[in-house]
């Protein structure tokens, strides 16, 4: 009988957990064709989805709302463990907060045999309430997985989680897709701001997740202001645009900031820019910086978080302080002051993205701890 993981998600829109759950989810099927794959989403469908199908993973979109507007949370809970009962899964695998709150007590109620939640820092949710329920949470999962040291940490001084059972597995990037350019074709074409160095960010433009874009664009005019010939690009969506558009405008950079809004090419893009730059004060992890990375771009980050867990200081990019665009644009103007510099790091970076944070060893680690070995019938 072919082992089966069934993955649960809060939802299915374009977000760090769900790419995540799909480079996952294409190494699971290209190294363990043993496996059975379907994945669950609590709260509705979305681009995800289709991707995931487009992959041929069965995905059984839900929509709990109801229950949490009417408080029936164990009602919720029941939904999942009436699905697990049914399907029998080998192991559960919840990603995000009510993933886990909600569905590893119905896996645990269901007797399904291996409980995993994977907390990818959802340090929005942290009322009282919050972390009373992923205290009480922890003890229907045999392992909580963090992305990062420094989350680590945060989940245990946070929630009270026991240090005994997580487990910090830096999140992964698909090498393959996430690669150099090969040949101009390998490349988006997408409108180029003016400049002779071009920076690239990656995140959401919204309030409740703020990826603080504002910072890096004082950060681009602080340095053209010293003489830096910088630009940047920026890929991503969301109802801060317009009033980080006003402030490209009021600082003067407005020719020299370009928004694409979000794209679903970002290795494309990122290939035509010569350097990552991330403002975020506290990132989890923040694959999108592995990501450039694996596109042999150095990259720029705050020494806040666990994003700086995967850059080596003066190696494979710059660590700056956060939330300071002076430092930001002296690490910019660095940068590009030395086309040297920054081709040494990228192709540094590229090196480190392959040798630590590959989805093919990670999900070799990962299974291993399941006790699934790769490529062969369990």
């Amino acid at each position: 009988m072919r082992p089966q993981i069934l993955h649960l998600i809060d939802e299915l829109k374009v977000g760090g957990a769900q790419t995540h759950v799909a480079t996952m989810l294409r190494e699971a099927l290209r190294s363990f064709p043993q496996i059975r794959h379907r994945v669950i989403s609590l709260f509705g469908d979305g681009a995800t989805g289709d991707g995931l199908r487009g992959m041929g993973v069965e995905v059984l979109a839900l929509d709990l709302r109801p229950y949490l507007a009417a408080r029936r949370f164990f009602s919720a809970s029941g939904v999942l463990r009436d699905i697990f009962l049914k399907e029998k899964p080998d192991i559960v695998e919840a990603h995000l907060t009510w993933s886990r709150l909600l569905g590893l007590y119905a896996a645990w109620r269901a007797g399904v045999p291996l409980r995993i939640g994977f907390e990818q820092g959802d340090i929005y949710f942290n009322s009282l309430k919050f972390r009373a329920a992923n205290f009480i949470g922890q003890f229907f999962a045999h392992r909580i997985i963090v992305c990062s040291r420094a989350l680590g940490e945060w989940v245990h001084r946070t929630h009270g989680v026991f240090r005994r059972r997580i487990a910090v597995f830096h999140n992964c990037v698909d090498t393959e897709k996430f690669r150099p350019a090969a040949g101009p074709e390998d490349i988006a074409d997408f409108p180029r701001p003016e400049c002779s160095t071009l920076f690239c960010a990656v995140g959401s433009l919204g309030r409740g997740v703020n990826k603080r874009v504002d910072v890096s664009i004082r950060a681009v005019a602080a340095a053209r202001a010293g003489g830096a010939d910088v630009g940047l690009v920026i890929c991503g969506d969301g109802e801060q645009r317009p009033e980080l558009e006003r402030l490209a405008e009021d600082l003067g950079v407005s020719r020299s900031v370009v928004f694409l809004g979000t794209r679903g090419d970002v290795e494309r893009v990122m290939r035509g820019c010569d350097a990552f730059c991330h403002a975020a004060p506290f990132e989890p992890f923040g694959i999108v910086c592995i990501e450039a990375m694996a596109t042999g771009l150095p990259a720029i980050v705050p020494d806040a978080g666990g994003i700086v867990e995967a850059v080596d200081d003066g190696a494979t990019g710059l660590v700056y302080n956060a939330l300071d665009h002076e430092a930001l644009a002296d690490a910019m103007a660095k940068l590009h002051a030395s086309p040297d510099l920054r081709r040494q790091m990228g192709a540094s970076a590229r090196k480190v993205a392959e040798e630590r944070f590959s989805v093919r060893s990670y999900m070799r680690r990962l299974y291993a701890m399941y006790g699934i070995a790769e490529g062969r019938d369990s």
